[in-house]
């Protein structure tokens, strides 16, 4: 059936509420995972009119009808086409389901072409849309007020393998929060990421704050159990940081793992009861240290036994070595007898059995020979080898705690098989003897003397008109004079 004229009259146009799903201005509280609806509404619009013939009597039946949404009033671009359509008519009321790409519903303005019968209805009808959906155009604000903790003005949900909130910006932001007392943008998942940002060339992720107080952390990052911070790149350095004036520093390329330039410290590494830093390289150095014009490292602890500032179960290399103390090297008491700080002692053999260092162990005992050829140096103090044990460098609680309760130099005398650091090389403390060779000077020549553990002056010969000691059996210089009996007197080990 056909008819030379109709008109319609449109009684409502439900356009954007339905295609966006959006609420307004409205705040709505986000739903829990459990609650979210199981069917996703569909992106359809109703298009809802009525239609009379010239006479405005209401028709009833079945018309074909075609919507055409276009970008402009008159011409322009189609943008979607519904086809043709039989669209039931009832006392002049229809309602037709258009199935509207929800691409071109982005903000623009819209116009709708009706064709009836074939016949095509003038003018294009402007799409506008419902009052709350107003919010939804570019440059609306969407605002919620006395909304709880939980709550959302905005709330998105998507699939497993979908996105729920999408934003592009040509030149802007793509999305900006801001807070005027919490978090500007918040993230959380139950078992992905809280948040995830890329970058082609540029940054993925960039923090900036303007706070004033030291406390006003550009990023504040807690974990429970995983990393603080776990940050990997394929060609560069892993973490870089850097602090102050840092104009003229060395600044390193290249896959390195960890990289801080600081105008005062580039590393600064502190820890409660472990290692303040731990370095470790499987063929190469395990901590390098370089300054341009003052300490390239520098490692306190605040233990009252001074142990360690730096330790390292490896060899030490140094091109300028500088110390106000002494050097010690870790032995084991051979011998039968105790060993006392302030012994000087004498080479009994060496342990390859201990399992606790990588290397042997020198074994050594109480000097009792006067001017022994094999004197070793000055007992320093009884020593803990569990301070070095590589088996306790696990950072378990349990292990950490063990070895924060360490006493790595215990007050005493070492008995047989115990441990003792000896000084090698620099000042210490020796029992020192009057009784052999006479009174002691500062500068004197030193050796074993004939009291057990003592040292005494060396006994002097004449070799080709020289006088000089036995080879091999000066072990230090006196710092300090001993005009009769034995005390503790100040020496400068120096092996011969």
């Amino acid at each position: 059936m056909s008819i030379s004229r109709v008109s319609i009259v449109v009684s409502g146009i439900a356009v954007l509420i339905l295609a966006m799903g959006a609420a307004g201005a409205l705040a709505k509280q986000a739903p829990s995972p459990a609650t979210v609806p199981r069917a996703v509404v569909s992106s359809g619009i109703s298009y809802q009119g009525r239609l009379t013939n010239p006479a405005g009597v209401p028709l009833d039946g079945t018309y074909p009808m075609r919507f055409v949404v276009y970008d402009a009033p008159g011409g322009g671009t189609a943008l979607w086409d519904s086809g043709p359509l039989s669209v039931a008519v009832t006392n002049g009321l229809f309602n037709a389901q258009l199935a509207i790409d929800q691409l071109s519903l982005d903000g623009q303005a819209l116009w709708l072409s009706i064709t009836v019968d074939g016949q095509t209805l003038s003018p294009r009808q402007e799409i506008l849309p419902a009052p709350y959906a107003l919010s939804l155009r570019p440059g609306a604000d969407i605002v919620g007020q006395s909304i709880g903790a939980t709550d959302a003005v905005l709330a998105g949900y998507a699939p497993a393998t979908g996105t729920a909130l999408w934003a592009d910006a040509s030149g802007g932001a793509g999305i900006f929060g801001d807070s005027e007392s919490n978090y500007g943008v918040w993230g959380s998942s139950n078992s992905g990421w809280g948040g995830y940002f890329t970058s082609d060339d540029g940054y993925g992720l960039r923090v900036q704050t303007g706070g004033t107080d030291h406390y006003d952390h550009g990023a504040y990052v807690t974990s429970a159990r995983g990393y603080g911070v776990y940050a990997q790149s394929a060609q560069n350095q892993g973490l870089r940081g850097e602090a102050g004036d840092v104009t003229g520093f060395s600044q390193p390329l290249g896959p390195v793992g960890v990289v801080g330039i600081g105008s005062n410290r580039g590393v600064y590494g502190s820890s409660g009861n472990g290692s303040g830093v731990y370095g470790i390289s499987d063929s190469n150095y395990g901590l390098w240290a370089q300054s341009q014009t003052y300490r390239g490292a520098t490692g306190r602890t605040s233990r009252s036994d001074n142990n360690y500032g730096f330790y390292t179960p490896d060899n030490l290399f140094s091109l300028n070595i500088n110390v106000a103390g002494a050097v010690m090297q870790v032995m084991r008491n051979g011998g039968s007898d105790p060993l006392a700080p302030g012994d000087v002692v004498a080479f009994s053999g060496i342990d390859r059995s201990v399992a606790a260092v990588d290397s042997p162990i020198v074994q050594v005992r109480r000097a009792t020979v006067a001017n022994s050829p094999a004197v070793a140096g000055v007992v320093f103090s009884r020593f803990n080898l569990d301070a070095i044990d590589p088996r306790l460098e696990a950072a378990d609680g349990a292990t950490l705690e063990r070895m924060a309760a360490i006493e790595v130099t215990p007050a005493g005398d070492a008995s047989p098989g115990e441990y003792v650091l000896v000084v090698v090389q620099g000042p210490a403390q020796v029992r020192a003897s009057a009784l052999d060779g006479g009174a002691i000077q500062p500068g004197d020549l030193l050796s074993s003397g004939s009291q057990a553990g003592s040292a005494g002056k060396s006994a002097m010969m004449t070799i080709d008109g020289a006088v000089t000691a036995a080879p091999g059996t000066v072990f230090a210089k006196a710092l300090e004079s001993l005009q009769e009996g034995q005390a503790m007197i100040y020496v400068y080990v120096t092996l011969q």
